[in-house]
């Protein structure tokens, strides 16, 4: 196993840690505003949506989680199995792996052969534009895995704790304003745990890409994870929960106008997340760690639990007296006591 393959497996291995979690979701802040007398029939609820021309069952994600050897190949299969009967969204991990050891493309490709209808995304950090990279790279990674479309994810603070970075962002405004416009498929640009900046968001939109995925601060805390690797409880400490929440820059980006799709994601660990983050102005909300333990189960395991997420979104709708997902742009939260 090459070294770049161990390092995904160790990623998987501490982000199913507890440690790996930063300290409650912003989310838990607010409370949805309950109504007793709805004026909803439930059974007339939806929570479908579309994404890039397809339907989904649900506004949700299967968040960029892993690939790269046996171990990932399995989790990616289970996952796309699930993506494909369940009518949902899904992301890989970064395909850097597959481009360096062909080898490894088996355990990408197995998602759209067992999701071939599902909205796909292929992943790649935009610092490797630094690193030799080109645009025939972000368009292999594309083909690997007939992707609808292409996470390009920025990740200056994991890359500049673990210890096999690469922290040479310097000139990327350029270099990535040029690929954007020049790749074939839609671009969604995201974070991975430590959250979008605003000017970041407003740079991105003038270069043409077609979604901003949040990936704020709440969640799996890659700076933790690749402070475990390195061994220093400094940087654990001191970096953990460092960056933008998803509420702070979903409300930033309400003032701003736009016709992107946007996602949030960090922080969402169940539908009713998802719904407070429709009303601070996502169209689509991701989530990975939910998903992760039932991947290493089974696919039924993780269709389970997208049935759940989905009859509990449909819940939170009707409760709040909202018909379906288009309307929840409306929904007023209430702040907790």
């Amino acid at each position: 196993m090459e070294d770049i393959q161990k390092r995904k497996v160790q990623h998987i291995q501490l982000a199913q840690q507890s440690g790996s979690q930063m300290d409650g979701s912003i989310f838990e802040r607010y409370s949805l505003p309950y109504k007793a007398l709805p004026e909803v029939d439930l059974d007339d609820v939806s929570t479908a949506t579309s994404l890039l021309e397809k339907q989904l069952s649900q506004p949700l994600i299967i968040a960029s989680m892993t690939g790269g050897e046996a171990y990932a190949k399995t989790i990616n299969k289970h996952l796309a199995i699930a993506a494909q009967e369940m009518n949902v969204a899904i992301g890989v991990g970064s395909q850097r792996v597959a481009l360096e050891v062909p080898s490894a493309r088996e355990s990408f490709s197995i998602v759209r052969k067992h999701a071939p209808d599902a909205v796909v995304f292929a992943n790649l950090a935009g610092v490797q534009l630094n690193y030799g990279y080109d645009i025939s790279h972000y368009e292999a990674v594309v083909d690997m895995i007939e992707a609808d479309a292409l996470y390009i994810h920025l990740n200056p603070l994991q890359e500049a704790i673990q210890p096999e970075g690469d922290t040479n962002f310097l000139g990327l405004r350029e270099k990535l304003g040029d690929l954007i416009s020049r790749l074939s498929v839609p671009v969604f640009v995201k974070e991975v745990g430590h959250g979008l900046d605003i000017e970041t968001c407003k740079f991105k939109l003038d270069a043409g890409v077609s979604g901003l995925d949040i990936a704020g601060t709440g969640g799996t805390s890659w700076s933790w994870i690749e402070s475990q690797r390195r061994g220093s409880d400094e940087f654990s400490d001191w970096f953990k929960s460092v960056g933008n929440s998803t509420e702070s820059i979903l409300q930033d980006l309400s003032m701003i106008e736009k016709n992107v799709s946007v996602v949030a994601s960090g922080g969402i660990r169940n539908p009713v997340h998802g719904l407070m983050a429709r009303s601070f102005g996502a169209d689509y909300y991701s989530a990975a760690r939910p998903f992760l333990h039932a991947a290493l189960d089974s696919e039924k395991a993780v269709i389970d639990a997208l049935v759940l997420w989905q009859q509990g979104l449909q819940i939170a709708l009707f409760i709040t007296g909202i018909q379906d997902w288009e309307q929840a742009r409306f929904l007023e939260l209430e702040l907790s006591t």
